[in-house]
């Protein structure tokens, strides 16, 4: 039988997005508040806030987890037309920090002329990308080169719908060539691999 459990999230306004890491064990949670917030679920099934910071300099609307291959990574995206990646880092320095982690900024993406309005990571097999869209209707694909420097992405393409876009996700299948990325409201339904990835 399924038991719904709600925990008291401590955002201080409206929650926009929540998202489960690879293994479920895991979740992350966004709001208008600026800020993100780690929950990590305990043996007994009960989820502990483990981390919240301010990400943003307005609402933030969505939040994802990078596959756990390429390490404990978050993105996020906000009304303040931006995208930011961050990652989670376990201290080893000296005996206060050590087994401690705190989340660090790794990058801001700021090619977004209006709000970003969503951000997802692709499928792992696909190495380590993130798309972003926006109100503008603009999707963006994005690569980081070297996934132990996450510090450096590179803009690969640049999509424009013409029309405002609100939702993206990555088709997970490798055995699928076609309608690897979707992209809700008004725009594209489907986009061939040979169109964004070529």
């Amino acid at each position: 039988m399924f038991v719904a459990r709600s925990i008291a999230a401590d955002h201080k306004d409206l929650i926009h997005d929540v998202s489960y890491d690879f293994h479920g064990r895991r979740m992350a949670t966004c709001s208008s508040d600026q800020s993100v917030k780690v929950w990590d679920k305990s043996e007994n099934g009960e989820w502990h806030c483990t981390a919240s910071w301010k990400t943003h300099s307005g609402s933030v609307w969505r939040v994802t987890w990078a596959h756990p291959e390429f390490g404990q990574v978050l993105a996020s995206c906000s009304f303040d037309r931006t995208a930011a990646v961050w990652e989670e880092i376990v201290g080893e320095s000296n005996d206060k920090q050590r087994g401690q982690s705190h989340w660090i900024k790794r990058t801001t993406l700021v090619d977004s002329r209006t709000s970003v309005t969503d951000v997802k990571f692709a499928p792992k097999h696909m190495g380590l990308m993130l798309t972003t869209c926006s109100a503008d209707g603009v999707v963006r694909i994005y690569e980081a080169p070297d996934v132990m420097n996450l510090s450096q992405w590179s803009l690969q393409h640049e999509i424009s719908c013409k029309l405002s876009c609100s939702c993206i996700s990555w088709n997970p299948s490798r055995l699928n060539h076609f309608n690897h990325l979707n992209v809700k409201n008004k725009c594209l339904s489907q986009v061939s691999r040979a169109q964004v990835l070529a």
